[in-house]
């Protein structure tokens, strides 16, 4: 077991064996890290998602690194930003980054259809606005 701290997960999020994050998850972190200061030079190379799969109300892409990737924050657990996407179909992707005791732990994915709807994540889409926001 992973040793998940925000449990329920849902049956759908299921461990892997570890893979590097992907070009659009790596980009998704270095975005929301780049909002900050205490992390913005951070480097989560080494960093693997091990677990992913739908859950209770969104997509979540449970990540892990042999050392944390921030060993001087200081904080236990928390939302360290979220990262705000409108696509050109109309979608509305929130993705969440969370860590505990520094080390890098989640990528939530929360997606709205244009009436607010949750959405299951599409395979791929094409953005039209962007915006990164700490905390």
């Amino acid at each position: 077991m992973l040793g998940w701290s925000r449990p329920p997960y849902g049956d759908e999020v299921e461990e892997i064996a570890p893979r590097p994050l992907s070009e659009r998850e790596s980009g998704w972190v270095r975005d929301i890290l780049q909002t900050l200061t205490d992390w913005r030079d951070t480097d989560f190379s080494e960093t693997r998602v091990v677990a992913e799969g739908m859950n209770i109300e969104g997509y979540s892409i449970v990540l892990r690194s042999p050392t944390p990737e921030n060993p001087k924050w200081k904080s236990s657990h928390d939302i360290l930003g979220q990262l705000w996407i409108e696509t050109e179909d109309q979608l509305t992707i929130n993705i969440q980054l969370f860590q505990w005791n520094g080390q890098l732990q989640e990528l939530y994915l929360l997606v709205f259809d244009s009436k607010a709807r949750a959405a299951k994540p599409p395979m791929a889409w094409v953005e039209v606005s962007r915006e990164a926001v700490s905390g």
